[in-house]
């Protein structure tokens, strides 16, 4: 009777080829089957391949194996093995912008938290277990000292500034409150000057998804009931911070007053006429924002400059401005004014001028275009620069009610 043949009657060549193909945990059973895949699973390449996967690590301490490095770091990180490369190079990134663009900030960054102090966190928050892609984060970087400006970013406009920063757990356990609206939920950045703060939902107690991110914002009562509405900015931490990082990546922040303003730029909302190039970028400022009544407030800034090839003769001042201001049903707004924002920049070869201004829509969407009057300096001569259209559009959001019904939802199938 003929037997069967099986992995051990494969030539070596080709279970270590097999091998190569297995994750950590398979390869690790791979070791007591027998003696002979025992020897096969030992080797380096294996343990090496998955040390730069799962640990990011490319050399190893003399005198120790892969196999050895990899047993090292899952005794410390294997509860984020599914997510610690990723967080590594997210932070990896963060950190390499903020070094090279805004030093200040980047003295501010904590290094990781311990395992401990994570667990003494959730004692003390009494929520369950934090997130594990947020927790995996705070084992690499600890947020950043409470101060002001912050890494999540700044927004100025007149009358109004935010700079938002990263809590540490520490700071993240102080400003842990059950107020009304954010029960389940802690706070995640906070603005020093506004008060402005993100809250984590860990538990859904108050109706939020838990790991979503938002902003609290009262709107006005309804039926003389008042409820707490929100802006959702992630749904989960590890993609909310992967978005700064691209970001930063992208250098879609312009940096002023060594600080990144996020304001994000469309690519296509960019324009040239007569060597003039005008392209906008815009945000979306959910603390003066309201739902209900709906009022949604957009920041937008413009760059305007000339081509440093352009002849002199192009040289020519800014007069007038108009613009065409259309919401999302289709009503339109024209608006003409002198100068911008109070000043009538000269452009010429190599010039450059840039403004923030701002407005506001009753819908979700909303935008904008129109054209710059410009008076030749030489000739007297009036021309238009074009402004290409740009979208404003709030962050997605929940209002009150919606939660209070997911609550009784939720409450009602506990029951059951």
């Amino acid at each position: 009777m003929a037997v069967s043949p099986n992995l051990c009657d494969l030539p070596a060549e080709i279970i270590s080829l097999i091998f190569t193909h297995l994750d950590y945990s398979d390869l690790w059973n791979c070791k007591f089957l027998n003696k002979r895949l025992y020897e096969l699973t030992r080797e380096e390449k294996h343990w090496q391949k998955l040390c730069r996967k799962y640990w990011l690590q490319t050399s190893r301490p003399y005198n120790h194996t892969w196999e050895d490095l990899f047993i090292h770091w899952f005794r410390d990180m294997g509860a984020y093995v599914d997510c610690y490369a990723h967080m590594k190079q997210t932070w990896d990134r963060i950190i390499s912008y903020f070094k090279i663009n805004c030093p200040l900030i980047y003295q501010t960054i904590k290094d990781g938290a311990s395992e401990e102090e994570l667990d003494r966190v959730e004692d003390i928050l009494g929520l369950g277990r934090l997130p594990n892609d947020f927790r995996c984060s705070y084992r690499i970087h600890n947020g950043q000292r409470l101060t002001s400006p912050g890494l999540m970013g700044s927004m100025s406009i007149p009358g109004h500034y935010r700079s938002e920063s990263l809590l540490d757990l520490d700071t993240i356990i102080v400003g842990f409150r059950e107020r009304e609206g954010v029960g389940g939920c802690i706070p995640l950045t906070l603005c020093l000057h506004s008060g402005l703060t993100q809250y984590l939902a860990i538990t859904d107690a108050d109706g939020y998804e838990p790991d979503t991110i938002f902003y609290p914002i009262q709107s006005e009562p309804v039926n003389g009931q008042k409820y707490m509405d929100a802006f959702i900015s992630g749904t989960s931490f590890m993609d909310w911070l992967t978005s700064l990082a691209n970001h930063l990546d992208n250098n879609d922040f312009p940096i002023l007053q060594d600080q990144p303003f996020r304001f994000v730029h469309d690519p296509a909302a960019e324009e040239t006429t007569n060597y003039i190039t005008v392209s906008v970028a815009t945000c979306f400022l959910p603390e003066i924002s309201k739902i209900r009544p709906p009022k949604f407030f957009h920041t937008y800034r413009i760059t305007m400059s000339m081509s440093p090839d352009a002849p002199q003769s192009e040289a020519c001042q800014l007069e007038t401005r108009h613009w065409i201001i259309t919401d999302d049903n289709g009503s339109e707004e024209q608006v003409d004014g002198p100068g911008v924002v109070g000043e009538y920049p000269v452009m010429y070869p190599g010039a450059n001028f840039s403004w923030v201004s701002s407005t506001s829509f009753t819908t979700t969407y909303g935008n904008m275009k129109g054209y710059f009057r410009m008076r030749n300096l030489q000739t007297s001569e009036r021309s238009e620069v074009k402004c290409p259209v740009f979208h404003m559009k709030c962050q997605p959001y929940i209002i009150g009610e919606e939660r209070e019904a997911c609550k009784k939802r939720r409450s009602s199938d506990s029951d059951d």
